[in-house]
């Protein structure tokens, strides 16, 4: 994506000091324009190769068939040999929706002898982007963050280049799980160099072992009770954006407040979350959430069953397990569940 930039959008400017991910923060209108011209390039080449899209709002995955198929809400169906499910944010969380009404806002707030604060719900990149954008742009009212962790996300670091595991316990209990990622944190700060936030993000795959050994019932343990707060140290900024922030937050115009107070339907509060819904999920496949679960390739099982010719990747699939919180780990996700695939052909549609 960085050599795409470099070659193209920004040839010759600023972004030619890319090295790696980690130094870069987009918005994913332009990662999207990156990932069709790959495909435009890609289907160039493979003539045997056709894609086929729909628009429309889906309310109902089906697995009760010869194979999955997609209802959709004006009461037209798709059955296919696969479905990959990579969504998650939800209808009310669509991130176009959250960038227009903070636009909105902060213009109808411009106007006012004495405006009220803008109030920005989140804590992560979307949040991060909207809140330079508005400064970008001129916007000098008071700005308030509403986020329940009342700091910023840390940002990236590099892996220490001697960091080293022990074992992940083979236990089944979560307390287990959690005190060995803790004790790795404690182990790494004590290291010359060392950092727990390398740690937490190195630990993304140990604790896909981890997890593989969890019952069910410590598995929506962790969905309940520790998924918001794991997402929480998890979530990483790029570090110039990070310092940006910070700078902002010391000019005093923008504070941390609790979210607790907070009425969404005030036209001054715009939602910036990115909290995926496993409820949504289970509503899709009509279903108990707590009989889901998801292992390292994407593959849904329910109620310890595997639900074939079904697979959930991205955001969507870290509501249910620790992971993917990086775009590296969804990357790494996506390929395997892509591999562990064997389509057949094409979808075929039909109306009632």
């Amino acid at each position: 994506f960085a050599d795409w930039l470099k070659a193209g959008w920004l040839a010759g400017g600023t972004i030619a000091t890319l090295r790696r991910p980690q130094d870069l923060h987009a918005p994913r209108s332009l990662f999207r324009d990156y990932v069709m011209a790959r495909f435009g390039e890609t289907l160039s080449v493979r003539k045997d190769v056709r894609i086929r899209t729909f628009r429309g709002h889906v309310r109902h995955v089906g697995t009760d068939g010869a194979g999955p198929y997609l209802c959709f809400r004006d009461g037209e169906q798709a059955a296919f040999d696969h479905v990959f499910v990579a969504t998650g944010f939800g209808t009310a969380q669509r991130e176009a929706a959250s960038w227009q009404a903070a636009q909105s806002a902060a213009i109808r707030l411009s106007e006012l002898a004495g405006p009220p604060p803008l109030t920005l719900i989140g804590n992560g990149p979307r949040l991060a982007a909207i809140l330079l954008h508005l400064r970008a742009g001129g916007y000098a009212g008071e700005i308030h963050i509403a986020a329940a962790s009342g700091r910023l996300p840390q940002p990236h670091v590099r892996p220490h280049a001697g960091m080293a595991f022990s074992e992940p316990p083979a236990g089944r209990s979560l307390r287990e799980a959690f005190g060995y990622v803790r004790q790795e944190c404690l182990a790494a700060e004590a290291r010359a160099g060392g950092q727990w936030q390398a740690v937490v993000d190195a630990a993304s795959a140990r604790l896909s072992v981890v997890w593989r050994n969890l019952p069910q019932t410590e598995r929506n343990r962790y969905r309940r009770h520790l998924l918001r707060l794991h997402r929480h140290f998890s979530i990483r900024l790029a570090p110039d954006v990070h310092r940006r922030l910070a700078a902002e937050i010391e000019t005093g115009r923008t504070r941390f407040v609790s979210p607790r107070s907070l009425k969404l339907a005030d036209e001054n509060t715009i939602d910036c979350r990115e909290a995926p819904s496993a409820r949504a999920l289970a509503g899709l496949l009509a279903c108990n959430v707590d009989r889901l679960a998801i292992d390292d390739g994407g593959r849904l099982t329910h109620s310890g069953l595997p639900v074939p010719s079904l697979s959930v990747v991205g955001a969507v699939a870290s509501s249910l397990r620790p992971g993917p919180f990086t775009f590296a780990e969804t990357v790494r996700q996506a390929y395997r569940a892509v591999l562990a695939a064997a389509p057949q052909g094409l979808a075929r549609t039909s109306r009632p």
